[in-house]
Order: structure tokens, then sequence, then C-alpha cells
């Protein structure tokens, strides 16, 4: 059965065929071997105890027939099996860089020979001034370095990278828990199934925060990602980790966002990446019901259905995970979500926390034993110069405008007359037309302004695993 994967990339593909094997590896598939009742689950690896299990690095590895046959830099074996491949290019000559390793990889070796890669947790290369890696299937815009990013990088840079994440802890770290496969999200024919592994940011903060859920006495902590790196596949990674995590005994993990819109995209997101065991509560009253009764599993609320809950339960092993943390908490609502979950652990993620006298996020869910109250800090500098986004660019210019104030008082007059609206009618009508924003948001108005000399250019580069970036 197992050999037989191998042979699977030429009917299902490769990213599919990789999807299978996996499962084997992670030990998510039972046999029932001859002389024993029933299946039990195959062990390739022994993730508990690393000493059990062979690992060794070689160069220069020729793969293939006679006549139609690769030659792979290194390869990274467990137990025999090929978990890493990584090409290398010569530091001395400008012409050459990782990309024409990744090149080999993603254009030659992959698509020629795909049945080395069916086991593959991930693949790398490196010209000696930067370390790039990827899972397979993914193009060579979407390979990211390890660790940060440097205007003046180091051979010395390179190979702590190289030590730090393909040393046998975090390899098998990453192929346990730091790998998904998403869907299409889509009836799209052209879609295909995505292998995805996290950046190395996610893989910090994810780390941390499952620490901090297993900590009984720091039950707060703020992750700090700047706008388009990965904060809900940092939730997916995070979610997952801690459901497997026998620590946790089984937890609930509430997703909390304070409008039904992300909490729409961040249940597509868990969806499309086959997490187990997920709720979405359309009723307030359905949130609370499914808290009081001891539900286990991931749950996807908005801030408002906490409304009038009370207590709803005083488990420890509940997780709240705030998207966009920086806003609605620290109002009624926030205030009436930690009231009905006293004992859980909040973890919120912000791109742009607010520290002022009515509103703090580092307050709000910031440890004080954590540095500048921050569990995990990726901000925009780091993410421009890892590639991930770029520069911001504004070019100012005089936008005017006038506002005929006695016109628009006729107008609104007339309207209270012709409607026969009563006081407080027409007092949320004033309201509402009195907004600067009602005019600026014109129709007319905003086709007029589109030209090519626009106020604010935001050109933040599509991130490489999410879709959630916005073009200004």
């Amino acid at each position: 059965r197992l050999r037989t994967v191998t042979l699977g990339p030429g009917a299902d593909g490769l990213v599919e065929a990789n999807r299978t094997f996996a499962a084997w590896l992670r030990g998510f598939v039972d046999h029932e071997y001859i002389g024993t009742n029933g299946s039990v689950p195959v062990r390739l690896i022994d993730f508990d105890d690393l000493a059990n299990n062979r690992f060794v690095v070689s160069d220069e590895v020729t793969f293939g027939v006679a006549g139609d046959q690769v030659r792979f830099d290194l390869v990274l074996w467990v137990n025999g099996i090929p978990l890493a491949v990584g090409e290398l290019k010569t530091p001395t000559s400008v012409k050459k860089s990782w990309l024409g390793g990744a090149n080999d990889i993603v254009e030659s070796y992959q698509p020629e020979h795909p049945e080395f890669f069916v086991p593959n947790v991930a693949c790398f290369a490196s010209e000696g001034k930067e370390f790039m890696y990827a899972a397979v299937g993914a193009p060579v815009e979407r390979w990211s370095p390890w660790g940060e990013s440097s205007d003046t990088p180091k051979l010395a840079d390179v190979l702590a990278a190289a030590v730090d994440m393909l040393k046998p802890a975090t390899l098998l770290d990453l192929l346990a828990d730091f790998t998904l496969f998403e869907a299409a999200k889509s009836n799209d024919t052209g879609s295909r199934l995505t292998k995805i592994i996290a950046r190395y940011t996610q893989y910090e903060a994810v780390n941390l925060i499952v620490e901090r859920a297993l900590d009984p006495e720091r039950k707060r902590g703020l992750i700090y990602h700047t706008q388009g790196s990965g904060k809900t596949l940092a939730m997916v990674f995070a979610a997952g980790k801690m459901l497997r995590d026998p620590g946790l005994s089984n937890p609930t993990i509430v997703l909390v966002a304070d409008r039904v819109q992300l909490v729409r995209q961040t249940w597509e997101q868990f969806r499309t990446t086959s997490m187990p065991r997920l709720d979405i509560p359309g009723t307030a009253k359905a949130l609370h019901k499914l808290l009081s009764t001891d539900r286990r599993g991931l749950i996807f609320a908005t801030v408002h259905k906490f409304a009038g809950a009370g207590l709803l339960t005083q488990r420890d092993n509940v997780i709240v995970l705030v998207d966009e943390a920086h806003r609605t908490q620290e109002g009624d609502l926030g205030m009436t979500m930690r009231s009905a979950l006293p004992n859980a652990t909040l973890i919120g993620f912000t791109g742009t926390p607010i520290a002022k006298l009515d509103r703090n996020t580092f307050e709000t869910f910031g440890d004080e034993t954590d540095e500048k109250r921050t569990l995990h800090t990726y901000d925009s500098d780091q993410s421009i110069a890892d590639g991930m986004t770029v520069p911001i660019h504004v070019a100012p210019r005089l936008v005017s405008f006038h506002l005929d104030s006695d016109g628009l008082d006729a107008a609104v007059e007339e309207l209270i007359a012709e409607e026969n609206l009563t006081d407080d009618e027409a007092e949320i009508l004033a309201k509402k037309v009195s907004k600067t924003a009602t005019f600026f948001s014109n129709p007319e108005r905003v086709a007029a302004s589109r030209r090519p000399d626009r106020a604010l250019l935001h050109n933040r580069r599509p991130s490489r695993h999410e879709g959630t970036d916005r073009c200004l």
C-alpha cells in the first residue's frame, strides 16, 4: 500500500500524492498486521522520542534509471525516507543565485521525477547569501526565507537559518503540525490542491501560543503581525496544534471577530484546509448552548453573540483567538466575553494595535511579563525586508470640496416633509447626512478621483498564503 502511494503523481498529481503520504508519515493510517486482531496505526516516524529515528544527510544523490537520471545536491532522510531536497549554487558568481536552484527543483526535478518528492516535507535552495524554502508544487515566487532577512546577508546567517530549519526537531515539527493542504475555495475546474508550509514567523508565533495555552499562570498573549503576513493561517496552525496537544485535554477553541464577514472568511480558511470539528452557530443562543454544554473543537462567532451570555464555562482548556483584537474588545462586549469565559486563555491578533487612554490593545491582551507586552511581533519593516510586502508610497495632493450647506438643509427639510418623518426619524436622517464620509463615498466623486496621480498608492504584494490583502 505504501509503495503504491509513490506511483500516485501520475494519476492524482504530486500534491495529492504528497498529502496521502503525509498521512502515513504522521501516523494517521491504520493497518491490520498478520497475526494481530484489529488495525493499529502505522508508525514510520517516532515523533515522541527523536532518538528512535535515523537521520542521514547525503550529497550528490543520483536518482532514476539509466538514461533518465537526476542528481540532487542535498537530501535529508529520516528512516530511509527523503523528507527534504536542497539545491546549492556557487556564491562566487553574481549571475547565480538561490533562484537557479529553486527553478531546477520546480521546473525540472519535481515534474520529471515526482515520485522522489511524494514524501517531501520541504525543498530548499541557497547560494550562501539567502536561504529559501517551499512546499512541493509551490511556484518560485512563493518561496520564503527562514529567519529574518538582512540588507547585508552573510554566510553565517544562511548557515544559522539552515541549521535551525533543517535540524530534526524543526523538520519533523513542520511535518506534524505546520503543514496544510488547501482545497479549492470554489468549484472552478482549474483549481487544484495546494500545499502550505508555515513561514518562520508563523512557526515562532504558534509555538509561543501553544506554550502560553499550557501555562496555568499566564492567560493572555498579543500577536502583533503586520497586515498581509498570514495571521489567519497562523490561527489555523495554532488551532490544529492545540487540538492535538494531549496537555490541553481536548480543548475548546473559540475564534472571535467583530464582523460577520471576518468570521466567515476565517471559517472558510479553516474549512478549505480540512480542519475538523467546526461549529459556526447562527445565533447568540446557539453559541451560549455550545459553550455551556462543554462542546469541544472549534467554534466561530462574532463578539456580539456574547451579549447577555452570563457565565458559560469555567474550564481552563478554553482558548479564545481574537482577530482584529484592536477593535471592540475594550467595550462592554469584550468584557462580557471575558466574564463568560473567566478561565480561558485569550490570544489577540492584530496588525494595528492601539495604545490610547480609552483603548489599549497591549493592556487588554498583552501579558505584563512579555517584552513590550507582546507575545510575538512581525512588523511591516521586517515584512518588507522578507519580501512579503512592498513599501507603501504616498503621493500627496490637494483634494478640495465645497459643501452647499443652505442647499443641503433645504433638501433635508423637503425630504422630511415628503416622507412625513417623525422628530426622531428626522434627527437620525440629519445625523447621517451631516457626516463627511457620506459625501466622500459618493460614486460620482469616487469616479472623478480615479486618476493616475491618485493620492494613495498602496502596492502590497499578494500574500504567499492568503488572499485577503487589499489594494487601494
